[in-house]
Parts: C-alpha cells; sequence; structure tokens
C-alpha cells in the first residue's frame, strides 16, 4: 500500500508540475476534506468511544491543479475500521486528479485500570480501580467500562499498575464448588423455601449452574448469590 501511494504521489508531483501557486490545490483543504470523511465514518463504528481523527502530511512536493468543483472523497479498498488507514480524495473538474490520505483514528473510551499494583489472587476493590480514558484501537481483548463489572474479581497473575483491565487477567472466585453442599433459596411467588443442594458445577456470583435437590432428586438452574448460596426462581 505504501509503495502505492507513493508511486501515485510521484506520477502527480510529474503531473502537475509547472502550476502556480495560485492554481494549485491547498493541501489544507485535502487534509480538511479526507479528515471530515474519516469522522463520518468513525461515527458508524460498533463503539461508544470518542472518535478522533489525525491526518498525515502530504509530500510537500506535490502542487495539485485546483479543483474547479468540490472536492470528492472516499474509502480505500480496505475501509475504514480504526486505527491507521488511507482516505480517497479526488477531483472530478476539468482537470482530474486523485490520491490517497494517511489517516489514524482513534476511539477514545473510558476503560477500567488498576491505580496500583496487583498480586496474584488479589481481589479487586473500588479502591485498586480508575476510569482513564484510551485509545481502544490499540486494545486486543474485550475490555471493561464499568468499576461494577470487576469489583471482587480476582487476578490471574501479578499485574502492573495502570494496566487495561480484560478478562483474560481476572477471574471469577469460586462461591460454589461442584459436588459440595449448598443452600438452595427457591422464590415460588413471593414464598422464599430453602433447602439442602449438591452443586454439580463450579459457579462465582451470577453464575447460572445446575444444582440437586437433595431431598427429591430433582435437578433445578439457578443462580449463585453467594457462597454455598444458590437462587432458584420458579
Amino acid at each position: 500500500m505504501r509503495r502505492k501511494i507513493g508511486s501515485l504521489v510521484a506520477a502527480l508531483v510529474l503531473l502537475a508540475t509547472g502550476t502556480t501557486a495560485a492554481d494549485t490545490q491547498s493541501h489544507a483543504s485535502i487534509r480538511d476534506a479526507a479528515r471530515e470523511h474519516a469522522l463520518a465514518e468513525a461515527g458508524v463504528l460498533p463503539t461508544a468511544g470518542e472518535a478522533s481523527v489525525s491526518v498525515g502530511e502530504l509530500d510537500s512536493r506535490l502542487k495539485l491543479p485546483a479543483c474547479d468543483q468540490p472536492l470528492e472523497t472516499y474509502d480505500s479498498p480496505n475501509g475504514l475500521s480504526g486505527g491507521r488507514g488511507v482516505v480517497g480524495v479526488r477531483c472530478s473538474g476539468g482537470t482530474p486528479w486523485k490520491l490517497y490520505v494517511p489517516v489514524r483514528v482513534a476511539l477514545l473510551e473510558s476503560v477500567v485500570v488498576n491505580r496500583r499494583p496487583l498480586v496474584r489472587g488479589q481481589a479487586l476493590a473500588r479502591e485498586d480501580l480508575a476510569l482513564e480514558e484510551v485509545d481502544t484501537t490499540t486494545l486486543h481483548k474485550a475490555y471493561f467500562t464499568r468499576i461494577e463489572d470487576v469489583l471482587g474479581l480476582r487476578t490471574k497473575r501479578a499485574v502492573a499498575a495502570g494496566s487495561t483491565l480484560h478478562a483474560g487477567l481476572l477471574r471469577r472466585e469460586r462461591l460454589v464448588k461442584r459436588g459440595t453442599q449448598v443452600q438452595i433459596i427457591a422464590n415460588a411467588g413471593g414464598l422464599y423455601v430453602t433447602m439442602r443442594g449438591k452443586a454439580l458445577a463450579d459457579g462465582g456470583r451470577g453464575d447460572r449452574v445446575r444444582v440437586e435437590n437433595l431431598a427429591s432428586g430433582r435437578v433445578v438452574t439457578g443462580t449463585v448469590s453467594r457462597p454455598g448460596v444458590i437462587l432458584v426462581e420458579n
């Protein structure tokens, strides 16, 4: 792609040789057109982040004839999906030309980071965490945008301060273990009934697990609410 862009720019420089400053298209207008196109495209990307676009400089030797029509913009063959890319800018007027302009799209979003170093197996507390605005196009794993979503989770390994937290670094604390006795609390139309059961799978807070009623032998599915307790909605 760089070779193609470089060749195209070189060809345009030769084509435009001999034009005066008054007859040339300003680099600022070309870069502005590319920026507006990239911002419009970034606005429809599937992200909640705020888009910020930076546009690369054009070769100072590039002198294109001033376009007698509004500049047109278009996507590159690879499209624009965040990060680095190019935007096509062309003139369809009396002296047509076109070129690709390099752009950098940053999608800024507040994500959860740890304020201090964390050791392996540490349960996350609110004072360990903060929200920080980062460019999510540089993140290659799922991240968290709410501190509440990671409270109580434990680290799988030591984590340096200021790291963006993701699922690969964290695990849920097991509140019930497979094969152990648990308390089943069943909600039957507002009436809560408590009985003994056996967990058929490991589970953390909010996980859905199967549990066997030790009195009836019936297997049901419930939600882990706290250590050794599973809620079943009838």
